[in-house]
């Protein structure tokens, strides 16, 4: 892999470490998928309530899955922030589709006040984009989702039934996010929706694989733990680090290689697929075109 590469998804790492649950939306893309050189697809989204939503779909290299991963991103940038990852893990094989929410990249403009943790208007991008995904590519499909998109995924679960759910930077309870950011001396505001998510949290079912970082303080692996001693269907992969740090800490000959390969066992484990053993790929290198 280049060296551009880890370097950019270091970048990232500490970006969405820093800015982790303050809507900070971002027009522009940093990235798109046509200067990588990977098979792809540009989609519209349209969600129940006549929203349009901009999409990218990585298509599978080589082997196809027959498995579709539906990416719910952060509460900062847009989907373009993702694009590495998501061309790494279509290269195991995987349909990997991705989405701005409204109001995020290109999708169609929404206003957004920074202060609140999330909107429930997201919830309805997240059930059109796995519908979508669903419809289009009739594959298997489960949900990859961090931070504040772990908070849309439980919310979309119970309607959607997903085969499997990758969560990284987990939020048992909203509320202990507001008290966190409360602390920094800054002000959050919660959806009325946010007074049900725990008890549709403790009433999750699909299998789940969560990442957790033990220095993470904003979703601390000591909630994460509790969670998932009293829910069987959850499984804990820790690392030492901060919050949405994995990618990055469980790397190894390049960037990303371990936590790629636990999302690949786990996923395989749930459809009955067998794994990738002893792959490495690399991205093409981007042109310089924007």
């Amino acid at each position: 892999m280049n060296l551009a590469r880890p370097v950019s998804l270091l970048l990232l790492c500490s970006l969405l470490a820093v800015q982790a649950f303050a809507l900070k939306p971002k027009k522009e893309y940093d990235m798109i998928p046509d200067t990588m050189k990977l098979p792809y697809e540009k989609n519209t989204i349209v969600t129940e309530d006549g929203f349009h939503l901009n999409s990218w779909t990585f298509l599978p290299s080589g082997t196809d899955k027959h498995v579709s991963v539906v990416l719910a991103y952060p509460d900062a940038g847009n989907m373009s922030w993702w694009t590495s990852q998501c061309a790494l893990l279509s290269q195991l094989g995987y349909t990997v589709v991705m989405f701005d929410y409204r109001g995020f990249g290109q999708s169609e403009p929404f206003p957004i006040t920074r202060e609140m943790l999330y909107y429930d208007e997201f919830v309805k991008d997240l059930t059109a984009a796995y519908r979508f995904a669903k419809e289009k590519y009739h594959n298997t499909t489960g949900i990859w989702c961090a931070s504040m998109g772990t908070i849309l995924t439980t919310f979309a679960a119970p309607q959607l039934h997903p085969s499997f759910i990758i969560a990284d930077g987990f939020v048992t309870d909203p509320k202990k996010i507001q008290d966190y950011i409360d602390k920094q001396h800054k002000h959050c505001e919660l959806p009325f929706s946010a007074a049900h998510y725990t008890a549709t949290a403790n009433s999750l079912k699909v299998p789940m694989l969560v990442f957790s970082g033990t220095q993470d303080k904003q979703t601390p692996d000591a909630d994460v733990q509790a969670y998932a001693k009293a829910h069987k269907n959850v499984q804990v992969i820790t690392f030492d680090g901060g919050h949405l740090s994995g990618f990055f800490k469980l790397s190894g000959s390049y960037m990303g290689e371990g936590y790629l390969n636990d999302m690949d066992q786990f996923i395989s484990k749930q459809t009955a697929l067998p794994r990738n053993r002893g792959w490495r790929k690399e991205l093409p290198k981007p042109s310089s075109k924007n």
